[in-house]
């Protein structure tokens, strides 16, 4: 004798499924909005410290994105001492990790100076002793738009989720323009 599925026992199947992906499916769609923080949070501490090296150290540095590894990466024109008479070589920062981005998060747009970087392979360089340039970075992923912006005189980063400033971001103030250059600190 053939026996099949009753209606109850169908019901109950497709009751349980419908649960299951009603749990699921949000947790899916969560992790590109939480991997698109990560990624911007790993490029702003990428900023920060080309803000770093380029305020604190007497060696150019650069933002690279690399097109072998698909990474942005960290780069420094160091010498080596052992060798003083040859030309300084660019070397990956030893203290920044190379970052990749994750899959659903793209980075849309490179400028610096409003110059737009284009392609896959593309560099931004500090002058030292001169003025650094301004850099934004813009993040989108599943219809969120990040925007990471380090202006010249500025040690860090300001972000910018959907065109408004972030919570707890800071925001550089001209002293002298609102009139507070002569405030105590």
């Amino acid at each position: 004798m053939r026996r099949g599925f009753t209606l109850l026992e169908l019901i109950i199947v497709a009751s349980l499924l419908a649960l299951v992906a009603a749990l699921v499916v949000p947790r899916l769609a969560g992790m590109t909005r939480r991997e698109a923080d990560v990624a911007a949070e790993r490029l702003s501490e990428i900023l920060a410290m080309f803000a770093f090296r380029d305020t604190a150290g007497a060696q150019q540095t650069a933002i690279w994105m690399n097109p072998d590894s698909g990474c942005v990466e960290l780069w420094n024109l160091e010498s080596d001492p052992a060798r003083p008479s040859e030309p300084p070589q660019w070397v990956a920062d030893r203290f920044v990790q190379a970052f990749r981005l994750p899959p659903g998060v793209e980075l849309t747009e490179v400028s610096s100076d409003g110059q737009r970087m284009v392609g896959d392979e593309w560099r931004i360089l500090s002058a030292p002793g001169g003025s650094r340039p301004r850099i934004e970075m813009r993040l989108a992923a599943e219809g969120r738009d990040i925007v990471l912006l380090l202006e010249p005189s500025a040690t860090s980063p300001v972000r910018y989720d959907d065109g408004s400033l972030r919570e707890g971001g800071r925001v550089a103030i001209d002293l002298d323009e609102t009139g507070r250059d002569r405030e105590p600190w």
